[in-house]
């Protein structure tokens, strides 16, 4: 328990460095392709292949290496992070470019559902066993990768090279962290018989859910929202950086109250009735007439729209046993990728032809699908203090 214990800062600290990158590649990663030479729907293309590419992977590794395998695949995936950001600085071909930014699997939000999550997620969940404690650590584990989110975006007014030579030192600084991460299980080989019914069912079925949400998710990806507000408002990278720092401290600040509402009303209802009028909000912001709306609309998203992130992370892995928990975050979070990654080229090629507002109502439309669905099937399994409150 004292490794355990150790080991949450040591994630706290990846993760809020991984939230700096993620952050600036979040607002930057399309309208600088774009700028390397690509087309629109190129630089859509790159961001669908990093993603799949991620997903395959998360699936692929997460299904057959436990836990104890995590020192080592957090280490070969946090040097191709690094590869992927130098390789954006300095490949001299906007071919080049994308090659990197699919190796470094840079086409995601924030809120990083990857391959690292699917192996952190089980060691924070693992350090407390009281479900208010454990949704407690998601919340500040969370909080930490969204307020650096806000530096990686305000980072863009010191200038691209800069920001991208610090994102390079903390890739470096991230790869030396997990070499102090001890193993927490042995290095076992996974087999379909590893895996309980119970949590291969549950992992299906949220990862079917899941899918479903990061469809709409796909259309409004944060480097796709401000690639619209640079269409749409002529926003440059500056302006653009301080728009998605706004967004990023909100959200922070948002995820920090997800405990104590958890707390009262359940982890389900907490995830569905917060995000479900946030995407309300999303539909809003390209249909009102002018910029100070669709950035009050952006910002109450914001305020609500990721509190089901510590939400979700808690309750997945408080409803399956401990050793399955690497398989299903990873499954489901492969699953979620995969689904995002069919529509950012339709989404960046619609917002190309001054029709970004289809992108902004298909991915709420599809997103509220979701939240009752989502509802309706896990109203009824609770997470363990509510279990343990009957």
């Amino acid at each position: 328990m004292y490794v355990l214990v150790d080991s949450r800062y040591l994630l706290y600290a990846t993760r809020t460095l991984r939230g700096y990158i993620y952050g600036l590649f979040s607002v930057v990663t399309v309208i600088y392709l774009i700028g390397a030479g690509l087309n629109p729907i190129e630089a859509g293309l790159t961001v669908t292949s990093s993603i799949l590419v991620s997903s395959f992977l998360t699936y692929y590794i997460t299904s057959r290496y436990a836990g104890g395998y995590a020192r080592t695949f957090l280490v070969i995936f946090s040097v191709m992070l690094l590869v992927g950001v130098s390789g954006l600085l300095i490949s001299p071909l906007p071919l080049l470019k994308a090659i990197s930014a699919v190796i470094g699997g840079l086409g995601v939000n924030p809120s990083d559902s990857t391959i690292f999550s699917a192996y952190e997620q089980p060691i924070l969940a693992g350090i407390k066993e009281d479900q208010k404690e454990k949704n407690k650590l998601f919340a500040r584990y969370t909080f930490g990768g969204y307020v650096a989110s806000s530096f990686g975006a305000i980072s863009l007014s010191l200038g691209l090279k800069q920001s991208f030579e610090l994102s390079i030192a903390f890739s470096f600084v991230i790869i030396a962290s997990y070499f102090f991460i001890p193993r927490t299980g042995e290095r076992v080989r996974l087999k379909a018989s590893s895996i309980s019914n119970r949590s291969r069912s549950i992992a299906r079925e949220v990862g079917a859910l899941f899918s479903v949400d990061a469809v709409g998710g796909g259309f409004v990806l944060q480097s796709l929202m401000a690639y619209w507000f640079f269409t749409r408002y002529s926003f440059n990278l500056s302006q653009l950086g301080y728009v998605f720092t706004v967004v990023d401290v909100i959200t922070s600040l948002s995820v920090l109250a997800t405990p104590y509402i958890a707390s009262r009303i359940g982890l389900v209802r907490t995830m569905v009735f917060t995000h479900l009028p946030s995407n309300v909000f999303l539909i809003l912001i390209p249909l009102v007439p002018s910029v100070s709306l669709s950035l009050l609309f952006l910002f109450l998203r914001q305020s609500i729209s990721q509190m089901d992130v510590p939400t979700r992370q808690s309750y997945l892995n408080s409803v399956v046993e401990g050793g399955d928990r690497t398989y299903v975050v990873g499954f489901s979070n492969a699953l979620r990728n995969a689904s995002s990654s069919t529509t950012p080229y339709i989404s960046s090629y619609m917002i190309s032809v001054a029709a970004g507002a289809i992108s902004f109502v298909a991915g709420g439309a599809i997103k509220i699908a979701y939240d009752i669905a989502f509802y309706e099937r896990f109203k009824s399994i609770k997470e363990h203090y509510e279990g343990e409150r009957k």
